[in-house]
């Protein structure tokens, strides 16, 4: 693009916010973010996201996004003066001997991608992470060092606050109602106040109202929204305010996940039938309702597998709502049919970072880009009818742990 053309980016999530960091940090100063939030708030997927930044994938781009995306966050947060971002590491814990052997194969595989791993045995994973690892069912974990975990909020404020001393515009409470077009070519977005704010360049990193954007210009995002659970233990008495002081703790075998968040646990599970969503113009929030008949038996099993769990009173539950795609990868780059709009889509925070290079290398024609362009592009599934994009999407919701 030329250097004097402006980039608007609808979206000040940690995805937006990441795109303008790097445009920002590549000496683009014409860059615009709007979001129809105030600053301090993030009733989106950011805001709700339970912040686990797993590396080690059986998808090599997305392993080398979160590789990306680690030395960011822990740039940024060296940095700042409240961290958002603690690499505790992750530990993978093998509740069957298939598993046990999976992470045998995993310490070759991370060496491949440049990730160090190695294996523990059950009694060194419980020394680790006594409250999340169970060390009756336990027969070893895979330990990766190199993970952690972030505060989605937090990183986003710090994404921020740079883009916005290397020159970014940040405009708070400005909805965009949708994209408009001259003569073919994206022009720009119209506010809600019916204001036409124009750019040479618009990025949509509004997660999973994307979709809803595009189809006003007639762009289907291969993306499919689907419903997923978080819950937490009430405060603990013998917790401090520590955001996390050990490593964050998955069973692939059983689909859950579960970390420290200060006073309190938080636990994750997808072992549970996929719920799609559709979303909707004008709601500003990724959080629905929490029904115990879709995820009550599930997070009645995880319960009885983590240890803090077990006897804890309960506390907030969640059921936010994320992006899947057909093939698990991001949507990222520019879209064919309509100059002038790019996407970074159906990114989570574990890979945010790493998408807003690989984005701002591509709009730049500068830098380096972190993947293969053709592996992200919006258009790899422009032959897929609507119904194999959402059946293949929904298939991966419970396999997610081999690809994440």
């Amino acid at each position: 693009m030329a250097a004097g053309e402006g980039v608007l980016v609808v979206g000040a999530g940690v995805v937006g916010a990441a795109v303008a960091y790097h445009l920002t940090r590549l000496g683009h100063e014409r860059v615009t973010v709007v979001d129809a939030r105030d600053r301090d708030t993030l009733p989106g997927s950011t805001g709700l996201a339970p912040g686990f930044v797993g590396q080690l994938s059986a998808t090599p781009e997305l392993a080398v996004l979160a590789k990306d995306s680690v030395a960011t966050y822990r740039e940024l947060s060296a940095a700042a003066d409240e961290p958002a971002f603690w690499q505790v590491g992750c530990l993978e814990v093998a509740t069957t001997e298939a598993r046990l052997a999976q992470a045998r194969a995993d310490v070759l595989h991370g060496r491949g991608l440049g990730i160090e791993a190695r294996v523990l045995d059950a009694a060194e994973a419980v020394a680790l992470a006594p409250a999340l690892v169970d060390a009756e069912r336990a027969l070893g974990a895979l330990y990766i060092p190199s993970d952690g975990a972030a505060d989605p909020a937090g990183l986003t404020r710090l994404l921020v606050a740079a883009a916005e001393r290397a020159g970014a515009r940040f405009r708070w409470r400005t909805p965009v109602a949708s994209l408009e077009t001259d003569r073919g070519r994206l022009a720009g977005v119209r506010t809600g106040a019916g204001e036409l704010l124009r750019a040479g360049r618009v990025v949509l990193a509004t997660g999973i109202w994307g979709p809803v954007l595009a189809a006003g210009v007639g762009v289907r995002l291969p993306m499919v929204d689907v419903q997923h659970p978080y819950v937490f233990t009430a405060e603990r008495p013998e917790l401090d305010d520590t955001p996390i002081d050990a490593p964050i703790v998955r069973y692939p075998d059983h689909a859950v996940y579960t970390r420290r968040h200060g006073r309190r646990y938080g636990l994750g599970s997808y072992a549970h039938r996929p719920l799609p969503w559709e979303p909707a113009a004008g709601r500003d929030s990724a959080e629905l309702p929490f029904r115990e008949a879709d995820f009550g038996s599930a997070l009645a099993e995880a319960h009885r597998l983590v240890p803090a769990f077990r006897e804890a009173a309960p506390g907030r539950r969640l059921n936010g709502v994320f992006a899947l795609t057909p093939d698990e990868l991001p949507l990222v780059g520019p879209v064919a049919a309509v100059p002038g709009l790019w996407v970074a889509e159906a990114s989570w925070v574990t890979h945010a970072a790493g998408v807003g290079r690989q984005l701002a290398a591509m709009l730049l024609e500068t830098g380096r880009t972190v993947v293969d362009p053709a592996r992200l592009t919006p258009g790899r599934f422009d032959h897929w009818d609507d119904g194999t994009v959402r059946e293949t999407a929904l298939g991966h919701y419970q396999g997610i742990y081999d690809a994440h």
